[in-house]
C-alpha cells in the first residue's frame, strides 16, 4: 500500500496561483560527452530512495505525499531531436515530483531536470542534482547515512521569528508592472528557454566593479533588473520581490545535512530609479534599502503568519494566507547562486554548461533568473508566447547584460558624451 508522507508549512507556498504559474523549476545540463544511461537509470532510483516524495503525487486538500515506487519508472524519459521537453505536460497530481528527459546528441548529451516547486526551492534543487551526480559517480555509496531534513521548525530557531520594526512593505504592490500587450491571432505560440551567458572574464570584472563599490552581486543583478524596467515602463517608483535561501542562518555543521525543501522567504524592496542616473547610484541605492530590510529581518513577513497559523487551520485556508504574504507577482527576479562545478560532476562525461531557471510564465508575465557556473554567469527567462513576444523578454535580457557591463568598463560615460 502507497506510504503517506505529511507536507511542511511551506510546501504551501507554491500552491497559490498555479493557473497563472505552474510550480516547477528547470536545470539543463550539456555535456560534451556521452551520459552513461544505465548508471543514470540507477543513480535516480538511488536518490529516491533518500527523497521518496520525488516518486510521489502531492495532495493539495492535505498537503501530503503519496509515495508510490512505480512512480520512479516514469522520472527518466528519452526524447528525440524533434520533441520540446519544455511543451510537454506534467501533473503533480498524479505524477512523480521530479522529471529528467535525456536527449543524446551526436555532440554531447543533454539532460532537462524539471523539479517540483511544491516540493523544494531553488537551494534544494542544486542539493539535488549534487546528490544525483553523486550516486552516478559512487552508486549506494553516495547516499549511506544521507538523510533528507525538510523540517522548517530547526531554520526558524536558528533565525528567531523576532525581528526589529521593518519597513512598512506589502506583498501587493499598489501597481503590478506589465509588458505591452501584443495580438497573438494567427500567430504560433511556444513554450521556448532562453539564456545569456556572460563569460567568466567579464563576469569577473563586473563583480570585482560592485565589490569596489560596496556591494554584493545580488544587488548588482538587482539593479540590471529594476533599471531596465525602469527604462521600458518609463516609471522612476519600483517594487519587487527578492528571494532569501533561510539556510544560510543555520550553524555550519547544520549547513552539511541534505535539505531539498522550501526554505525560500523573500524581502519586497521598494526603490526609485530616476532617468539617466548613473548604474552606481542604482546600485548604491539597493544596497542600502536591501540592508535596512536584511537587518530587520523582514523577510519574515512573507512566511510567520504561516507558520503560526499551520497546526490551527485548514490547507485551504492556509493558501489564504500564503497568497496574502507571498503574491505571486507579473513580472518577477530570482538569484539562484552558484552552481558548484565540483559537486556537479559526472564522472567520465564533461558538463559544458549548466542552464537554471524558474517557471515559465506566458507573456506579459515575465521573470529574470540569475545563477552562475564554472565562473561565467547565466541570465536566463522562460517564456510561453509568439515569436514576437519572445523577442520582448531576449531585448530585456540583452539590456540587463549590456548596463551591467558599461558599468563594469567604464563605458557609461562614453555612451551618455555619445548621446
Amino acid at each position: 500500500m502507497p506510504k503517506k508522507i505529511a507536507g511542511e508549512p511551506l510546501n504551501i507556498l507554491h500552491t497559490i496561483g498555479m493557473e497563472q504559474l505552474y510550480p516547477i523549476i528547470r536545470m539543463e545540463l550539456r555535456f560534451s560527452q556521452t551520459i552513461n544511461l544505465p548508471k543514470l537509470k540507477q543513480a535516480i532510483k538511488l536518490v529516491t530512495q533518500v527523497i521518496p516524495q520525488l516518486k510521489s503525487t502531492y495532495n493539495l486538500n492535505d498537503n501530503s505525499w503519496k509515495v508510490d515506487d512505480q512512480l520512479a519508472e516514469q522520472i527518466l524519459v528519452e526524447i528525440d531531436q524533434d520533441i520540446n521537453p519544455d511543451a510537454i505536460k506534467w501533473n503533480l497530481f498524479k505524477e512523480p515530483q521530479l522529471k529528467v528527459y535525456y536527449r543524446h546528441l551526436t555532440d554531447g548529451d543533454c539532460l532537462y531536470l524539471y523539479l517540483s516547486h511544491i516540493l523544494s526551492d531553488g537551494a534544494g534543487f542544486k542539493q539535488l542534482v549534487y546528490l544525483l551526480a553523486d550516486c552516478y559517480n559512487r552508486s549506494d555509496a553516495a547516499i549511506k547515512d544521507v538523510r533528507n531534513n525538510q523540517n522548517v521548525n530547526e531554520i526558524m530557531k536558528a533565525i528567531g521569528t523576532t525581528a526589529k520594526k521593518s519597513p512598512v512593505r506589502t506583498d501587493h504592490p499598489d501597481e503590478h508592472y506589465y509588458f505591452p500587450q501584443m495580438t497573438e491571432d494567427g500567430q504560433h505560440i511556444v513554450t521556448q528557454a532562453h539564456n545569456l551567458r556572460i563569460p567568466a572574464d567579464f563576469f569577473e570584472t563586473m563583480h570585482q566593479k560592485t565589490k569596489h563599490v560596496g556591494a554584493t552581486v545580488n544587488d548588482l543583478f538587482l539593479a540590471a533588473f529594476l533599471r531596465t524596467l525602469s527604462n521600458y515602463r518609463k516609471q522612476a517608483q519600483l517594487s519587487l520581490a527578492c528571494p532569501t535561501d533561510l539556510r544560510q542562518f543555520l550553524s555550519s555543521q547544520d549547513k552539511k545535512t541534505l535539505r531539498v525543501a522550501n526554505f525560500t522567504a523573500r524581502y519586497n524592496l521598494m526603490v526609485e530609479i530616476e532617468k539617466n542616473e548613473p548604474f552606481e547610484v542604482s546600485l548604491k541605492k539597493i544596497h542600502w534599502e536591501m540592508q535596512q530590510l536584511k537587518d530587520s529581518k523582514q523577510f519574515l513577513n512573507s512566511i510567520k503568519e504561516l507558520l503560526v497559523k499551520y497546526q490551527q487551520e485548514s490547507p485551504a485556508d492556509l493558501r489564504k494566507v500564503a497568497e496574502a504574504n507571498y503574491h505571486i507577482r507579473p513580472i518577477s527576479y530570482t538569484n539562484l547562486g552558484i552552481i558548484d562545478q565540483t559537486k556537479l560532476n559526472f564522472n567520465g562525461s564533461k558538463l559544458e554548461e549548466c542552464i537554471f531557471s524558474g517557471a515559465f510564465r506566458r507573456y506579459p508575465n515575465y521573470q529574470v533568473a540569475f545563477s552562475s557556473f564554472g565562473g561565467a554567469a547565466q541570465l536566463v527567462f522562460n517564456m510561453i508566447g509568439s515569436p514576437q513576444q519572445q523577442m520582448v523578454g531576449q531585448q530585456l535580457m540583452a539590456s540587463m547584460a549590456a548596463d551591467m557591463f558599461n558599468f563594469a568598463y567604464g563605458l557609461e560615460e562614453i555612451k551618455n558624451d555619445n548621446n
